[in-house]
Order: C-alpha cells, then sequence, then structure tokens
C-alpha cells in the first residue's frame, strides 16, 4: 500500500466516524422525544379511562360526560395542530398540553366527587 491510499483511507475513517457520531446524537434526540409525546398520549388515555369509569359507577352524569368529553377532544384537537407543524412536540407545547390535561384533570375529580348521582340505584 502506498502513502497517497494511506490519506485516503485515514481521511475516510475520519469523515465515517464523524458521520456515527451525529446519527448517534440524532438518534438519542428522537429516542428522548418520543417518550415524552408517549406520556402526552398516556395521560390522555386515562383522563378518558377516568372519565369512562366515572360514567359506569354512576359518579358522573351524562351531561358532566358530556362536557368532560368535548373538552378532551378540544385538547385532542389542539395537540393535532402543534404536531402538524413539524410532527413532534416542542417543550412550550408538551406545557401547554400538560397545562390543559391538568386543568381537565381537576374537572373530572370534581366531577366525580361532586355527589350527584346517575342511574335509579343511586336515588334515595
Amino acid at each position: 500500500m502506498n502513502q497517497s491510499s494511506f490519506e485516503v483511507r485515514k481521511v475516510g475513517d475520519e469523515k465515517m466516524k464523524k458521520l456515527l457520531i451525529l446519527a448517534a446524537l440524532g438518534f438519542t434526540t428522537v429516542a428522548a422525544a418520543a417518550p415524552a409525546d408517549a406520556q402526552v398520549n398516556r395521560r390522555q388515555d386515562n383522563q378518558q379511562q377516568r372519565i369512562d369509569r366515572g360514567v359506569r359507577s354512576g359518579q358522573i352524569t351524562g351531561r358532566e360526560a358530556d362536557r368532560l368529553q368535548r373538552n378532551q377532544n378540544n385538547i385532542a384537537r389542539a395537540e393535532d395542530r402543534m404536531r402538524s407543524s413539524g410532527g413532534r412536540l416542542t417543550n412550550r407545547e408538551r406545557a401547554r398540553l400538560d397545562n390543559r390535561q391538568d386543568r381537565a384533570g381537576s374537572k373530572i375529580r370534581r366531577q366525580r366527587n361532586d355527589r350527584q348521582r346517575y342511574g335509579r340505584q343511586y336515588r334515595r
């Protein structure tokens, strides 16, 4: 092997190392964002289950459930609009959704514990 082919190979190896490092950094960034986005979806699913359980147990009336469901649908639409700008949520957008979910969670808790009952078995 002559000197010039050794230098070309060395330069090629360094470029490959840089590409691998950049690819690894990009993968970690995507991997870090994925759990945060999944957390938003898990939270929406959890809120939906809380509403459903409240309706089944009679703690939430039909009208209350409609209102709470409308609120969850509004949050889901807001998330879709936020994702349409780039596919992923920024930290600020995620914080906004968290804030809206916090308020929605408080509303669900209030409605489940307001002593209004739905169904014949709860009448006194």
